[in-house]
């Protein structure tokens, strides 16, 4: 799971509390890692969400266009001139949605990175941990909650923690098999939490 940049990279105490609430699921932390997620890692990282919002605007990009331009014109849009129109609308603010969250993650805007700073380290941090343990991609998302953090349970790290369904405090795999797949794209393996904070203790 990842606690994102809206929490970890906030001068306070609420990743410490998120930490404490994910230790009420009986789990073992085996992994830590702290990271400034690439461009390009977030973009494979949020590769699947990017179909996923194609699939679910397009009706709702359909229709608000549809009654804007009769609104805005004063006469009934063709079932086939408003499909067309909203096929094309769809993807574009699809893609501009999903820009919206790789730039969360980074602290980069899409549109204007160079291929140089697509590659380069964010200039946002997030926490990523792993979890281990029976049942541990059911219990993490349950502590963790709904997308949308407005219809997610009271007591859950959304509800409590988060603002919107894009700025909603943590992530958390949906199986297994995607969290190899996560571990793999930001390079998990590649430790870093112990190094800052022999840092920090040196500092101090």
């Amino acid at each position: 799971m990842l606690i994102k940049p809206d929490i970890f990279s906030s001068q306070s105490i609420r990743a410490g509390n998120v930490i404490d609430i994910f230790s009420k699921a009986d789990l073992y932390i085996i992994g830590a890692k702290v990271l400034c997620m690439t461009v390009v890692q977030a973009e494979k990282f949020y590769g699947p969400v990017r179909q996923a919002l194609v699939k679910r605007l397009k009706g709702v990009v359909t229709g608000r266009a549809t009654l804007a331009l009769e609104r805005e014109f004063g006469l009934p849009l063709p079932a086939e001139t408003a499909g067309h129109l909203g096929e094309q609308l769809n993807r574009l603010v699809a893609e501009d949605q999903f820009n919206q969250i790789v730039q969360f993650m980074t602290g980069r805007d899409v549109r204007t990175s160079t291929p140089e700073e697509k590659a380069a380290p964010g200039v946002v941090r997030c926490l990523a941990l792993v979890y281990q343990g029976i049942d541990a991609v059911s219990k993490i998302r349950a502590i963790v909650g709904a997308t949308d953090p407005r219809k997610a349970e009271v007591a859950t790290v959304r509800k409590e923690f988060g603002r919107d369904v894009m700025v909603n405090a943590a992530h958390a795999s949906d199986s297994p098999e995607n969290a190899r797949r996560e571990m793999g794209i930001i390079n998990f393996t590649e430790d870093d939490v112990g190094a800052i904070i022999m840092e920090y203790l040196r500092k101090g």
